[in-house]
């Protein structure tokens, strides 16, 4: 992948990366696949790179593309660094790993562990079928466990979807790209496009404050994301459900079978209203991998049906005997 404004492969970092190829690029950033020199190992790194108000001069230095934009770039540059700083402390295998943030070239860079694998959505498309029950659950319990750790820091991840969840050789998933920082920019410099991301965001994320944004603001997000992995399609995009609600529950969408409470949650996920959503990862939890009741077979039914129809037999009165 090319980016005209990325830095060029061989670009050296602070003497410690070296840049091998451009991995990604967004409104607000380019991802570099690096070099780690010292320990010959590869890394992400994230580049803090606007693309509406920053350009590049002749030594690759980040610069603000007008004064009047200068105020905007700075600002957003030190929600990127502080970003990194909340992300470093993050220890958790399920959640990528932030090795170090540094400035150079007038911006900022985070390094991050490179995950080996593929993306959700391509796990998905490679499957050929919709997902199994225990698939899923496979995938969930970690993700659970990850948003859990990033919430009780009150911090929100903002930008979940099939594309920012990893999922490794191993099978184990892994939560990437966070939106916040991304979230506060767009909301300073009014660029409320880079805000979202339909089908997944509901539509709080569409406000300019994040006032009203919580654990229930990730709760849609990964709930959309399963109904897009057991139907094949992303929901309706927030806005339009809000004018005409098209959304089908996902017991209608579903390809495969799945537990119905399973069903029921993501449907409460996918809630507009804030309030009628879990409100918490703990609360959701207990219904999305809630177990079924057991079904009774042939011989517990039969024996269950016999001692009711005996119950139901009136007794025998036997009189006293006369003294």
């Amino acid at each position: 992948m090319t980016h005209v404004l990325a830095l060029p492969a061989g670009t050296e970092l602070v003497g410690d990366y070296r840049i091998e190829r451009v991995l990604g690029a967004g409104g607000f950033g380019i991802t570099y696949l690096a070099k780690e020199l010292a320990l010959a190992r590869d890394v992400t790194i994230k580049e803090y790179f606007p693309g509406d108000f920053a350009a590049r001069n002749g030594s690759y230095e980040a610069v603000p593309r007008s004064q009047d934009s200068a105020g905007d770039y700075q600002w957003g540059l030190e929600r990127f660094i502080a970003e990194a700083q909340t992300l470093a402390k993050f220890d958790h295998r399920n959640i990528v790993r932030v090795y170090r943030y540094f400035r150079a070239n007038n911006t900022g860079y985070m390094v991050l562990q490179f995950e080996e694998g593929q993306s959700l959505k391509t796990w998905l498309q490679n499957l050929g079928r919709a997902p199994r029950q225990y698939e899923l659950d496979r995938l969930l319990e970690p993700l659970l466990d990850a948003l859990a750790l990033i919430h009780s820091e009150n911090y929100l991840h903002r930008d979940i979807a099939p594309d920012n969840i990893i999922i490794r050789r191993d099978g184990s998933p892994v939560l990437i790209d966070f939106g916040s920082a991304r979230g506060d920019i767009a909301r300073q410099s009014r660029t409320v496009s880079a805000l979202v991301k339909p089908g997944y965001s509901p539509y709080e994320q569409y406000a300019e404050t994040g006032s009203q944004q919580g654990p229930w603001t990730d709760i849609y997000a990964l709930g959309a994301t399963l109904y897009h992995a057991i139907s094949g399609k992303r929901p309706p995009d927030a806005p339009s459900r809000v004018v005409k609600d098209d959304l089908l529950p996902a017991r209608e969408v579903a390809l495969s079978s799945y537990r119905s409470s399973f069903l029921a949650a993501i449907d409460n996920a996918l809630a507009l209203d804030i309030k009628k959503r879990p409100q918490s990862i703990a609360e959701w939890r207990g219904q999305l991998l809630a177990p079924d009741p057991r079904k009774q077979n042939w011989t517990q039914r039969t024996i269950k049906h016999a001692a009711k129809k005996s119950s139901d037999k009136p007794k025998k009165v036997v009189p006293a005997a006369a003294e």
